[in-house]
């Protein structure tokens, strides 16, 4: 994959760090991936189909880009995962103390962990939204309890509360522990089920500031197969871009990641899918025009 440094193009970019409102981070990571590989390769994939935007966004109707984007260097992701988590923690800390939105391109879904540890600190109040087809909530898997299939787990030991949607794939164990805990996750049959879903999901957050957590595979194959670890059935285009919508107007976005692209599994739009939903993403989260 032919490395392209920037979030779109470089005349794009903010002049100066301290005029940019939205940090980029790349993290080309994906050593505990289950299945099929190539999720390191995800940012980089994202960064050169970014250069193929219209920046003048369709639905907003405004270019949003020009809240001022810096595109950080990839993530040194030498070693091990708690020293990758570690590196990753401290970059979003420092978006967060240059008042910036991180938003962090991944590599597999472990990331998040570092992303809602460094938000924490700046927003007790914090909650998550998770958007995925798995409910990612074992104590380990395959003896790593740092696994991409434990993250919510994880999120779950800081203490920060979370919410699931898009959910279609999960273990016996990890139902159980729904129940036992009182957990109930959107999935996609219970969002069918229950029209008012993004009303109750919206009235759960209660106006608490949000982390993003958006692993592609919780969209329909059909709009983006290019994951590691796909699944049938999915959010369409418009319901994902509806419920981040939802979630900017109520709720500030202190925080996101899109994880789990994975390129070699499917076709190169999969990558201009997910650019545009970061985008997309970034001009519901830096504009009050999110009418739903």
């Amino acid at each position: 994959m032919m490395n392209h440094p920037y979030f779109l193009e470089a005349g794009c970019q903010a002049q100066d760090e301290a005029s940019a409102r939205v940090a980029i981070i790349p993290v080309p990571y994906g050593a505990t991936v289950s299945w099929m590989a190539g999720t390191e390769e995800g940012p980089a994939a994202i960064l050169a189909a970014s250069e193929a935007l219209e920046v003048f966004d369709d639905e907003l109707l405004s270019e949003p880009w020009q809240v001022g984007i810096t595109t950080r260097p990839p993530l040194d992701c030498q070693g091990s995962t708690e020293e990758v988590l570690m590196r990753l923690s401290q970059e979003v800390a420092g978006a967060l103390a240059r008042r910036q939105l991180p938003v962090i391109l991944g590599g597999e879904h472990s990331l998040t962990v570092a992303g809602v540890a460094a938000c924490l600190r700046h927003y007790p109040e914090l909650c998550v939204v998770q958007v995925d087809a798995h409910l990612d909530l074992r104590q380990e898997y395959d003896h790593d309890s740092l696994s991409h299939a434990c993250v919510m787990r994880r999120i779950d030991d800081l203490a920060v509360p979370f919410v699931q949607a898009g959910i279609r794939a999960f273990s016996k164990e990890e139902w159980l522990l729904c129940q036992s805990r009182g957990w109930q996750p959107w999935t996609t049959a219970r969002m069918r089920a229950q029209e008012s879903w993004l009303e109750e999901m919206v009235t759960w957050i209660n106006g608490r500031p949000v982390y993003l957590s958006f692993d592609l595979d919780g969209l329909d194959p059909a709009v983006l197969p290019a994951t590691g670890t796909p699944e049938p059935d999915g959010l369409s285009w418009e319901t994902a871009t509806r419920l981040i919508a939802r979630l900017c107007r109520t709720s500030k976005l202190v925080g996101a990641d899109f994880v789990e692209l994975a390129p070699p599994a499917g076709p190169a739009y999969s990558a201009f899918t997910a650019a545009k939903l970061v985008y997309r993403t970034i001009g519901y989260a830096m504009s009050s025009r999110c009418e739903v």
